[in-house]
C-alpha cells in the first residue's frame, strides 16, 4: 500500500494563488516522503533527515510570504502576531527534530508524519483560510477588525481530514505489522534449522579450527581495513554536520545583519548632523564673547561652571571615539552580509596561483615585517570559480599566518595538481592552536585574537566561500609547531556553478 498523507482537494483552496501553489508543493513533498517515514528503524531515519532540510527550506520562503501579505493587507496586527507565532512554533518544532536526528538519531519517521499531519491540517485548512478570508473581506473594502471577527467563525473540515489521515496511517501500520508477523515466523522456522545445523557443527569444530587459524590473520586485515573506513565515514559526517550548521547560522547571521544595519544607519547621520551643531554652537558662543560687552556676573558664572573650554576640546574627542565605534559595528555587520549571501559575481576560470600572489602583494605591508615567504607552487590548470571571493580567503589566511608568528617567521605558500582537484595551502610555524580551539576557529564570531583586534568572521567567511565553490577547507596545527590551511577545489566546472 502506497501511503499517501493528504490527498490534495478543494478544502485545501484559500483562494490565494502563490498561498495555495505553496501549500501544494508541501502536500506533495509530504506524501512522495510519508511511505518512507512510516518505515521502522534507519529507512524512517533516513528519509526524515532530508525531508526536515527541505521543510527548513520551505518554511523560510512560505512563511516570509505569508507574512509580508499580511502586512501589505494590513490584517489585525492582533492575529498577525498570532499567525507568526503559529510558524515560529513549526519552525521550532523542526529544527528541534533536526538536533535530535544530528546528535542521537532518536528521530522516529513517525513522529514525523504525526507532527506533519497536525500542522496540514489545522493551519493551513484553519488559519491559512482563516488569513486568506481576511485578506479577500479586505480587499472588498472591509475594515481588518470586522474581517478578523467574520474569518473566526470556521467550520468542521480540519477535524475531517485529520481523521481521515489517521486512518490511512493506521491502515498502513496494520498491514506493515502483519508483515512483520509473517516475518517472526520465517524467523522461528530458521532457528529450528540452525539448532540442528549447530549439532552437525559440533562435530565439525576440530575439523575447521585449522582452517579458522587461517582466516583469522585474514580477518586482522579486514578489520583495520574496516577501521580505516569507519574513520573516513567519520571525517565526512562531520564535515556534513558542519554544512547543516553553516546553513542555519548563514540564515541567522543575515537577520541580524539585517536588523543592525538600519539603526547603524541613523546613527551615524546623527553623529554627522551633532558635530555640525555643535561647530556651529561654539562658534556663536566665540562670536558673543568677541562682539559684545563684557557680560554679567551670572553669565561669567555660568560659563566657569560649565567650562567651555574642557567642551570644545573633550566634545570632539567623544564624538571621534563613537564614530570609530560605528565603524567597527559597520564592519562586523558587513561581514555578516559577507557570510550570508551568495556572491553575484561571474564564474570565469582563473590562475589560482596568479591570485594568491595578488592576495599577498595586497596585504605584503602586514606580512613583510613578520616573515619571509618561501613559495613551491606547482604549475596548476584554469580552475572555474569566482576569483574576488577565492583572493578574499587567501587574504584572510595570509593576515592570519602573520599575526600567529611572534617576532619574525616563515610562510610557505604551497599549490599542486592533484587528479580532478587542485590544492593551495598557507603555512606559517607561528604559535599554532590546540585541538579544542581547531574544532571551533570556522564558527561565526569565535576568535583567539585580543578584544578590538578582531570580528571572528574572517574564517568563517572563508569556510562559506570555499563551500560555495563545491570545495573544502582544512587545518593541520599544534600549539608550537604553526599552522597549515590547505584549500581543496574541483579542478573542472561543477554541475551547480551556473546556478550559483
Amino acid at each position: 500500500m502506497t501511503l499517501k498523507l493528504m490527498a490534495w482537494s478543494d478544502q485545501f483552496v484559500t483562494g490565494l494563488d502563490t498561498v495555495d501553489a505553496q501549500h501544494r508543493e508541501l502536500v506533495n513533498l509530504v506524501n512522495g516522503a510519508a511511505p518512507y517515514l512510516a518505515q521502522a528503524g534507519d529507512a524512517g531515519m533516513q528519509a526524515a533527515g532530508p525531508l526536515l532540510k527541505r521543510l527548513t527550506d520551505y518554511a523560510a520562503i512560505h512563511f516570509s510570504y505569508e507574512e509580508e501579505l499580511m502586512r501589505a493587507e494590513q490584517i489585525a496586527p492582533a492575529y498577525l502576531e498570532q499567525h507568526q507565532r503559529s510558524h515560529a512554533a513549526f519552525v521550532d518544532e523542526v529544527l528541534l527534530m533536526q538536533r535530535q536526528a544530528q546528535q542521537d538519531g532518536q528521530l522516529s519517521g513517525n513522529d514525523l508524519l504525526r507532527f506533519l499531519t497536525s500542522w496540514l491540517t489545522f493551519h493551513i485548512l484553519s488559519e491559512d483560510k482563516r488569513m486568506a478570508s481576511q485578506v479577500r473581506a479586505i480587499r472588498a473594502g472591509q475594515a481588518p477588525a470586522q474581517a478578523r471577527i467574520e474569518a473566526d467563525k470556521g467550520d468542521g473540515a480540519p477535524h475531517a481530514v485529520y481523521t481521515s489521515a489517521l486512518i490511512d496511517l493506521f491502515t498502513l501500520l496494520n498491514e506493515r505489522n502483519r508483515t512483520l508477523l509473517q516475518a517472526n515466523q520465517q524467523v522461528q522456522q530458521a532457528q529450528s534449522e540452525l539448532a540442528a545445523a549447530n549439532l552437525l557443527l559440533e562435530a565439525r569444530v576440530q575439523e575447521r579450527t585449522g582452517e579458522l587459524a587461517a582466516a583469522n590473520a585474514s580477518l586482522q586485515a579486514e578489520r583495520q581495513a574496516l577501521v580505516d573506513s569507519m574513520a573516513r565515514l567519520e571525517r565526512t559526517q562531520g564535515q556534513l554536520l558542519q554544512s547543516e550548521k553553516m546553513a542555519a547560522v548563514g540564515q541567522l547571521a543575515a537577520g541580524v545583519a539585517h536588523e543592525i544595519n538600519n539603526p547603524i544607519g541613523f546613527i551615524s547621520s546623527n553623529l554627522n548632523s551633532l558635530e555640525k551643531y555643535l561647530q556651529q554652537l561654539f562658534a556663536v558662543i566665540q562670536a558673543y564673547e568677541q562682539a559684545g560687552p563684557a557680560p554679567n556676573e551670572a553669565v561669567q558664572a555660568a560659563r566657569a561652571q560649565s567650562d567651555i573650554e574642557f567642551l570644545r576640546q573633550d566634545i570632539p574627542e567623544l564624538l571621534r571615539e563613537s564614530s570609530e565605534g560605528l565603524a567597527r559595528v559597520k564592519t562586523i555587520v558587513s561581514g555578516l552580509r559577507d557570510f550570508s549571501r551568495a556572491d553575484d559575481g561571474q564564474w570565469l576560470e582563473a590562475d589560482l596561483n596568479h591570485g594568491l600572489e595578488s592576495a599577498l602583494s595586497m596585504v605584503w605591508n602586514e606580512v613583510k615585517y613578520k616573515a619571509e615567504v618561501v613559495r613551491d607552487l606547482g604549475p596548476l590548470p584554469q580552475v572555474p570559480c569566482i576569483a574576488a571571493q577565492l583572493n578574499q580567503v587567501f587574504v584572510n589566511l595570509l593576515v592570519n599566518a602573520a599575526q600567529a608568528i611572534d617576532g619574525k617567521g616563515i610562510i610557505t605558500l604551497r599549490s599542486r595538481a592533484q587528479g580532478d582537484e587542485v590544492w593551495l595551502e598557507i603555512a606559517d610555524n607561528g604559535r599554532g592552536m590546540s585541538a579544542e580551539v581547531q574544532k571551533r576557529i570556522f564558527e561565526p564570531f569565535y576568535t583567539t585574537k585580543a578584544v578590538g583586534k578582531g570580528t571572528g568572521l574572517g574564517l568563517s567567511i572563508s569556510w562559506e566561500i570555499v563551500s560555495r565553490h563545491h570545495g573544502r577547507i582544512e587545518v593541520q596545527s599544534a600549539p608550537g609547531a604553526g599552522s597549515c590551511f590547505r584549500i581543496t577545489l574541483p579542478a573542472k566546472a561543477h554541475v551547480d556553478a551556473a546556478a550559483t
